[in-house]
């Protein structure tokens, strides 16, 4: 049997690259002109002008949350301290005993330290020595988040005790006079305040305590003088009569802080421009009868809200901040609201108020609050 065999011729293949094509094939590269380039542009640069201001936008709506926050904090520390010592802390303290210089010791800022996290930080204080003192001095220069607003401009990046906020101080504040007579009160001018309108203020040896009780009705904060001296006057949280919802506790000042002409300046100096805010006194030339006292006063001039955003570090004791159209302010019972700047100055003073309804008959008496004045 014979077998047929197939011969089968393969003829190769061969395979086509892209370097054999004839030089005058055409190609499919796609080309951008440059009119389609510039509309490209044309929209990043659009997006981008978007963009950035949202990003600020966004940091800037951070930062006040933050501000609002850091209120929040120093309120709680604030009622704690009342909690635990059924009062409030002074504004500031001294060392004042008759016939010596007077000493700072420390302000509300280091009293409440404890209960911001920083107990390690108070339980290294000296309380019984000046706040710069060579042992204090250090302590003062520490860094603590919860008292710097990061929209405050005067902030040392951290290297020296900064301070964005201030307790409630009312009308003014008690100091010795040259005279020699303690527990004196001024106001943010420096006159002497006659509250009852009498003629009498501080003179002789002591300050008449008739202007000193309406005095005390009409803030929240007080210097007190640090185991030797006259001047003890502070309230608890329990007896805030005109409602804890309407009375100021603590703002946000951005010129209490860092000075670098006067590095010993921080959180912890009791002076009383820098430790509390004040509004402006309502009695003219610090003459309190009927005819002089006027209310719109104490939110006029330089002691207006935001009436110190251009002075000189701790030289402006009014609520400063550079939120648009006012500031934020932290009450009695906790809660933080923004405050117009051009509130009604009568309104302003019966919210620094403890006890206004006590004035009530008064030449200083006050309006009532309620929720639709502010």
């Amino acid at each position: 049997m014979r077998r047929r065999f197939h011969h089968v011729t393969v003829t190769a293949c061969r395979i086509a690259r892209p370097h054999d094509r004839p030089a005058n094939q055409p190609t499919n590269r796609v080309a951008i002109s440059i009119v389609e380039l510039l509309v490209a542009l044309a929209i990043i640069g659009l997006l981008m002008a978007l963009l950035v201001p949202a990003i600020s936008q966004a940091r800037l709506l951070a930062q006040r949350t933050r501000c609002v926050n850091n209120l929040r904090n120093i309120s709680f520390g604030l009622t704690q301290f009342d909690h635990l010592h059924k009062r409030l802390p002074a504004s500031g303290t001294y060392f004042d005993p008759d016939n010596q210089p007077s000493e700072p010791r420390h302000s509300w800022a280091v009293s409440i330290l404890p209960w911001i996290n920083q107990g390690n930080l108070y339980d290294q204080w000296d309380l019984d020595q000046a706040f710069n003192s060579p042992h204090n001095l250090p302590l003062t220069q520490t860094s603590i988040p919860i008292y710097q607003c990061p929209l405050d401009p005067s902030l040392s990046g951290g290297s020296h005790g900064d301070q964005s906020y201030a307790v409630n101080g009312g009308v003014g504040f008690t100091h010795r006079t040259r005279e020699g007579v303690a527990d004196c009160p001024i106001d943010l001018e420096g006159k002497q305040i006659d509250f009852n309108g009498d003629g009498l203020t501080c003179t002789g040896t002591t300050t008449d305590q008739l202007d000193l009780q309406l005095f005390k009705r009409m803030g929240l904060f007080f210097l007190e003088n640090w185991k030797q001296g006259e001047t003890k006057r502070h309230y608890s949280i329990a007896e805030i009569i005109d409602g804890t919802s309407q009375t100021f506790l603590v703002c946000e000042n951005i010129r209490t802080g860092f000075n670098p002409d006067q590095p010993n300046h921080s959180f912890a100096d009791p002076h009383p421009r820098r430790s509390a805010f004040y509004i402006g006194s309502p009695c003219e030339n610090g003459d309190c009868t009927a005819a002089s006292v006027n209310y719109q006063r104490c939110n006029e001039g330089l002691n207006r809200i935001n009436g110190g955003l251009t002075s000189p570090e701790g030289s402006s004791p009014v609520p400063n901040s550079l939120h648009e159209g006012g500031v934020n302010m932290a009450y009695a019972d906790g809660h933080v609201a923004f405050l117009s700047e051009s509130i009604d100055g009568a309104v302003y003073a019966a919210l620094a108020s403890a006890q206004g309804l006590l004035l009530d008959k008064t030449s200083l008496q006050q309006v009532i609050i309620d929720g639709d004045f502010f």
